[in-house]
């Protein structure tokens, strides 16, 4: 069995100037209750496959590339913060996808028809996770609120995103480490 999922990747000037707000919001919230991602892991979700035999790798492939075939080149501007499902109960802490939500989402909605029995049920959000929040957490979500406003229309760049990567998640002792299988390229017009 293999953890798969596929995803836009990150430049690595963007993930910079992503890894240094993480870096700021951790002074500000030394707290347990968060669960860092590292910035080496910064990415787009469009699809979440889970595990799956090793048998299935082919068609998920054909998949993946019939839905990058789809979809021309286009840039993906990174702004702001934010958190899912709510203020009442933050559960995610998250960098926002300003420019080049319908294309990531037309990507997404196309996997899932080729992927998944059932589509998802809720909607897709472009986003980029920065950290976990344990639950029953409400002291710090106004803390983390107090960090998170001054900066939920900050803009972190921009960038062209040119493919799709198929992506292995490996969950080990030291947190998930994730490793592109393969480069879907974008249709060139």
């Amino acid at each position: 069995m293999m953890r798969l999922f596929v995803a836009v990747l990150i430049p690595p000037d963007l993930m910079h100037r992503l890894a240094q707000e993480q870096a700021r919001l951790k002074r500000h919230l030394p707290d347990r209750a968060l669960r860092w991602v590292a910035p080496e892991n910064f990415h787009i979700t469009l699809l979440f496959l889970g595990e799956q035999p090793e048998e299935r790798l082919s068609a998920i492939r054909e998949a993946v590339q019939q839905a990058s075939s789809e979809v021309a080149p286009f840039t993906i501007q990174v702004q702001g913060l934010g958190v899912f499902p709510n203020w009442n109960r933050p559960q995610v802490l998250w960098s926002g996808v300003e420019q080049g939500t319908a294309p990531l989402t037309q990507l997404a909605q196309r996997l899932q028809q080729n992927l998944l029995e059932t589509p998802e049920r809720k909607p897709f959000h472009a986003h980029i996770t920065l950290a976990r929040i344990k639950e029953g957490q409400s002291d710090l979500a106004k803390r983390l609120l107090m960090q998170v406003e001054p900066r939920k229309n900050h803009l972190f760049g921009a960038y062209e995103a040119s493919h799709i990567s198929l992506m292995l998640s490996e969950l080990t002792p030291q947190g998930s480490r994730y490793t592109e299988l393969e480069r879907f390229e974008l249709a060139h017009p």
